[in-house]
């Protein structure tokens, strides 16, 4: 597959676009994470990060992509599970699932081509928009290069997209089924907004969806040449990358 090669006709443009995505991920980074507690959003910030929170997010690292449930709903393992509200667990899993499948996304980006994909897509699974943001904002300045094909998938590509179709499918599961114990679903959908209202961490999950959706479209956009019958993919946030990865 050869790139065709656009002229680099919009500099300007280019460092613009550069400059607000550092700008945003100033933001991010002091918004989400170094505000004071109720300057900008309720809870507090990682200096100030309290005891039940890091247990919280404990406790979500624990169930990472439900393999206890399942390991317990098989008989394979009968390891006791700490509690969580499903709603929760469905909001982290999905958006390592996410994050987990823009490995292969980010390797066959070309305008991030001199980055450390690796390293930043290691650091984004533990902090996701604080090193995915600025991934972007280096590569805006970058050249766009336009292929004549679409890519062609690897192995890994495949694997991660399957990944992200098994977990996602399980996360919404997750959201409206399990642990009965929690409630119906309008308990469940109060509890969560309760929680969007007065959590830090909460807030920081859903920003994070928003933009990888924006991203995975920007990306996507720029890989798949124009005509693709696959390039409509980027505008469907999580499963369009899911079938991307896998078709």
């Amino acid at each position: 597959m050869t790139p065709s090669h656009k002229p680099n006709s919009r500099p300007n443009e280019q460092r613009l676009i550069s400059q607000l995505l550092w700008l945003l991920s100033a933001l991010y980074i002091y918004i989400l994470l170094l505000s004071p507690p109720g300057q900008l959003l309720p809870g507090e910030p990682v200096w100030a990060i309290q005891p039940q929170t890091l247990q919280e997010i404990w406790h979500e690292s624990l169930n990472f992509f439900f393999i206890l449930p399942i390991l317990n709903a098989v008989g394979v393992a009968n390891i006791p599970i700490v509690i969580v509200h499903p709603w929760l667990e469905s909001l982290f899993n999905l958006a390592e699932a996410w994050m987990l499948m823009f490995l292969p996304l980010m390797l066959a980006d070309s305008r991030g081509e001199k980055l450390p994909k690796f390293l930043i897509w290691g650091l984004a699974m533990f902090l996701t928009n604080t090193f995915l943001i600025p991934y972007m904002a280096v590569r805006a300045i970058n050249p766009l290069v336009w292929e004549k094909e679409s890519p062609q998938k690897n192995l890994l590509a495949r694997i991660l997209g399957c990944v992200g179709l098994i977990v996602g499918t399980m996360a919404i599961f997750w959201l409206f089924f399990g642990r009965s114990e929690v409630g119906s679903l309008a308990e469940r959908y109060n509890y969560f907004l309760a929680r969007l209202m007065s959590d830090r961490l909460t807030i920081a999950f859903c920003v994070d969806l928003i933009l990888f959706a924006i991203f995975q479209a920007v990306i996507i956009g720029e890989i798949e040449p124009i005509g693709s019958r696959k390039r409509w993919l980027r505008f469907i946030p999580f499963w369009g990358l899911v079938a991307w990865l896998i078709i």
